[in-house]
């Protein structure tokens, strides 16, 4: 990856954390599944580790491709929210790559979800 996309991702990720203070952390995950970059707030507990959270990221990358193939019939997908027992996961597909949001559950998805939105599209039309 080149480095001007390198760092102009780890602006989006931390553009997308100060949005809120329940979002936990920003990961942008390539579509092999990897880590390209990421902003995490301090003093977090992770709750998936090393090889877990390895195939957690293979997934999100997966899951992106499988749903691309619903675009023609249903339109590109704006972003997917999973309502989790410990955490809220919020997923926002890009042209290359998927941003991948963790926040604390009392967040408010009424609005974050489309704040997350208007940063992404700001930021040279991402979706």
């Amino acid at each position: 990856m080149e480095l001007e996309v390198q760092l102009h991702f780890e602006d989006v990720c931390k553009e997308i954390m100060m949005l809120n203070s329940q979002i936990r952390f920003v990961k942008i995950i390539n579509t092999n599944g990897r880590v390209i970059t990421s902003a995490i707030k301090n003093d977090i507990e992770f709750f998936v580790n090393g090889q877990d959270e390895e195939m957690l990221y293979m997934e999100v990358a997966l899951r992106k491709k499988m749903l691309e193939d619903f675009d023609p019939f249903l339109g590109p997908m704006n972003f997917s929210v999973y309502n989790r027992k410990k955490v809220v996961i919020m997923e926002f597909p890009i042209e290359n790559a998927t941003v991948y949001v963790s926040s604390e559950k009392d967040i408010d998805l009424n609005n974050v979800p489309y704040q997350i939105l208007a940063v992404l599209r700001k930021e040279n039309n991402l979706v």
